[in-house]
């Protein structure tokens, strides 16, 4: 069937209609004419599969990547950077008018910040494994599915991890050691989560379902690559989805502790559960912007919710008097602890808690909130708290524009929504970071 692009969903999708009832297809942009393939899918909503570009956008571009129609991982390769960076915007205005509208009019929306690198830019990745014949691959989730498939070329990730990735597989394959298979039950490694720092050092974390001895590989890959610094082993014998990663058995095999992040002036002592920025270029950006952005004093006491591994309560420090940070993970707190302490910083307090659970606990009278939560956002009750303590300002940093609209509305009953800055985080995706500045009203 052909079909016209109407318009283009918060998912990267375009939509046309038929018989006046939207279809959703990936892959395609506003005003392209296409044949795709039109069925029925889960949620009982039409889709089509594409099948030719008939009359292509001005911006579409070429797609050299040979696993794009069917990976999960990217999304918006199709189009030029600018007209993404465009897009990106456009669904942030959207939400807003359609819904915040009222709070929004004095509103400064602007534009949405480029990432230096269009791809190889993630500095962590969580790669599958799929054993076919008994040899190992590299593997993508095939769109909107569990089901693998292996790839040879990783398209967003830093380029040091696909070829980490790619020796262990053939230290796999000489070991005798397979990836785990979900159907037979047989194999041990479910994926290999590799995050590599500015200066192309390796941390390696083998995620197992069942235990499997490790060191004749691991000595075989130490020798062949001597930027591999940080091996790791995540036993989860209970492993159903990636959520489960965090209830595992850690265990360091060789080499160090931590690997060492630099953003800025500062650095960061990550071991494998830590939260960090997947973009580290993009980072060192949002913390600047978010200093530039905010109105911060040597006076002031701030709240660092959500925070990680303390990177926005360190940037924070020196421009307050004193930042509390809270965090739900345990090891992320340890590895803040230790970097506050390698960076000088004494003015940064660190609390482990789920936020939600603790906020009737905060004592403090905090001049500035921080907030940098989860995709499901702050959530009814922690608006409830900031509308109770009345901050003079609040910093969130968003990264869904969705949760994000909903928490506006109930804040703005109180603040004055003084600017967005849509944030290009992940390029190729239709994912948006934002970050959003209110004053308390007067």
């Amino acid at each position: 069937m052909k079909f016209k692009i109407e318009r283009v969903g918060s998912d990267g999708e375009g939509i046309a209609y038929y018989n006046k009832k939207p279809v959703y297809i990936y892959y395609t942009y506003l005003n392209e004419e296409v044949e795709a393939e039109l069925f029925t899918n889960k949620r009982g909503a039409f889709e089509a599969n594409l099948k030719e570009v008939i009359i292509p956008s001005k911006y579409r571009r070429e797609v050299t990547w040979p696993y794009y129609m069917q990976s999960g991982s990217v999304n918006l390769l199709h189009l030029n950077y600018n007209e993404q960076l465009k897009y990106k915007r456009d669904v942030v205005n959207f939400l807003l008018v359609t819904k915040l509208k009222k709070e929004t009019k004095n509103t400064k929306i602007e534009l949405t910040v480029p990432s230096d690198d269009e791809l190889y830019y993630r500095n962590k990745s969580d790669i599958p494994l799929i054993t076919i014949n008994n040899k190992n691959h590299i593997a993508n989730y095939l769109r909107g599915s569990n089901q693998l498939f292996p790839v040879d070329e990783l398209i967003v990730e830093d380029k040091v991890i696909e070829k980490t990735a790619k020796l262990v597989v053939a230290l796999m394959d000489k070991h005798k050691v397979y990836a785990y298979n979900a159907k037979t039950r047989k194999g041990s490694i479910i994926n290999l989560s590799i995050r590599v720092n500015n200066k192309g050092k390796v941390q390696l974390t083998f995620l197992t379902k069942y235990k499997v001895k490790l060191n004749f590989l691991i000595n075989d890959l130490i020798k062949e690559d001597k930027n591999i610094v940080s091996v790791y082993e995540n036993y989860v014998p209970k492993y159903k989805n990636f959520f489960d990663i965090y209830d595992g058995e850690l265990t360091l095999l060789k080499g160090s502790e931590y690997l060492e992040m630099y953003v800025n002036d500062f650095k960061f002592y990550l071991t494998p559960f830590a939260f960090f920025q997947l973009n580290t270029k993009q980072a060192e950006k949002l913390y600047n912007l978010i200093i530039t952005k905010a109105d911060f004093n040597k006076s002031d006491i701030v709240l660092d919710a959500y925070s990680g591994v303390g990177t926005i309560a360190t940037h924070v420090s020196k421009h307050v008097k004193k930042v509390v940070a809270i965090e739900s993970i345990k090891a992320a707190v340890n590895d803040m602890d230790k970097s506050l302490i390698e960076n000088n910083i004494t003015n940064v307090k660190t609390t482990t808690g789920d936020f939600v659970k603790i906020i009737d606990y905060l004592k403090e009278k905090f001049d500035k909130m921080i907030f940098n939560p989860p995709r499901t956002g702050l959530g009814e009750e922690v608006c409830k708290y900031i509308l109770k303590s009345e901050p003079k300002q609040v910093i969130y940093v968003s990264c869904n524009p969705k949760t994000l609209v909903a928490d506006l509305k109930s804040l703005s009953n109180k603040y004055n929504i003084k600017s967005i800055t849509p944030f290009d985080m992940f390029p190729q995706t239709s994912q948006i970071e934002n970050i959003v500045i209110l004053d308390l009203k007067q």
